[in-house]
């Protein structure tokens, strides 16, 4: 059993014993069909059509409007819609006419052999159902590229701002280990703070080393001085300086 194909044909003849031939031979192959009698209502079917024809059969020889007139204008309403050009006279001229102007596929004399005309419009159908596909596909993967872009330029924009940090953080830490070279003094780094003041200022000759040791006295004075002071506006109790 084939395949419920789900865009239908179009069916538009003046003869309506002709569409229901078509009809007949069509229903066998799941092909969903609907029938007008002239081109002015085919039209407006196309027009205000939900579902997309597939394909338009269309004789050529009809009142008002004729086939290859009609298949012009449903080419500019849908271009995508394949379209059948069916005669029983020998209208060359018409049919150079539409195929030039891009408006048939594919001529169906009549009388139509039933065999050939099923495969005809049933390829017709397939090849309608795959464009569709391919449609359908195209617009997932554009969507889905313009998706990974759009992620692509967060990512790179969140590297930046990485790169950005990581370049501030390697300067303030390039500022402080210059910091740092500044006061290192290999022959001072395990003495004491007070040590340090001694041999500098010795080694400047700004006291001598009693002197030094009597500042060293009068700074731990006044800093104990400064931390009872602290410590009786607190309410605390500091025990007696030793001597």
């Amino acid at each position: 059993m084939n395949d419920t194909h789900i865009y239908p044909v179009l069916i538009v003849d003046d003869e309506k014993n002709i569409g229901t031939l078509i009809q007949r031979l069509l229903n066998p192959e799941n092909i969903p069909t609907q029938y007008v009698s002239d081109g002015e209502q085919a039209l407006l079917k196309i027009h205000q059509a939900i579902t997309p024809y597939s394909l338009v059969i269309c004789d050529q020889q009809m009142p008002g409007m004729t086939g290859d007139t009609f298949l012009e204008k449903a080419a500019l309403l849908a271009p995508d819609t394949l379209r059948f050009l069916m005669s029983g006279y020998t209208d060359l001229a018409a049919v150079i006419r539409a195929v030039n102007n891009g408006a048939i596929h594919r001529f169906i004399p009549k009388p139509v052999e039933n065999e050939t005309f099923i495969r005809s419009v049933s390829d017709a159908v397939a090849q309608f159902e795959s464009g569709v596909e391919a449609r359908h596909l195209f617009e997932q993967a554009k969507s889905q590229n313009l998706k990974l872009f759009a992620l692509y330029k967060e990512l790179k924009q969140e590297t930046l701002n990485f790169e950005n940090i990581i370049n501030g953080l390697d300067t303030e830490i390039a500022d402080l280990t210059r910091r740092v070279d500044a006061f290192k003094d290999p022959d001072l780094k395990n003495k004491t703070t007070l040590d340090r003041l001694e041999q500098s200022m010795m080694e400047k000759e700004i006291l001598t080393r009693d002197g030094v040791a009597r500042l060293a006295v009068q700074i731990k004075d006044e800093v104990f001085i400064q931390f009872q002071d602290i410590a009786a506006r607190n309410g605390l109790t500091m025990l007696e300086k030793s001597k």
